[in-house]
């Protein structure tokens, strides 16, 4: 028998996300585009773990935004988050594929998302 819960698979790929985003910032050759990219993909995966945490239904989409408000609807305090929603959701789809007039974040855009998704991170622990 699994006694496992289900939003436990969530956090565990989340938190790979986030060590991601952090080695991408090492030393040798930095790649701020993934970081953004891991850090956005943590935050994703925490809320979507919370949600189903809390039984609640949600598109399996990569809005950030949409996702937080949904975690709104149970505990207020995630409207602390949406500054972090609306600044990492979008590195969600951007840095994944190449796209015309797309600035590359720099390293200290890929910085804060790491401190935005680790937010995200603390926020949903405390919470859950």
């Amino acid at each position: 028998m699994n006694d496992v819960r289900p939003e436990r698979a969530w956090f565990e790929k989340a938190d790979q996300d986030l060590e991601m985003a952090r080695r991408a910032l090492g030393p040798e050759k930095p790649l701020p585009g993934m970081a953004c990219y891991h850090a956005q993909q943590c935050a994703e995966k925490y809320l979507k773990g919370y949600l189903i945490a809390q039984s609640i239904s949600f598109r399996f989409v990569h809005d950030l935004v949409y996702l937080t408000q949904l975690c709104t609807t149970q505990e207020s305090v995630f409207e602390k988050l949406m500054s972090a929603a609306e600044i990492l959701g979008e590195y969600g789809v951007t840095m994944r594929y190449p796209m015309e007039d797309l600035e590359e974040p720099d390293i200290e855009a890929a910085r804060e998302a790491i401190e935005l998704a680790e937010q995200v991170v603390a926020l949903v622990r405390r919470v859950s």
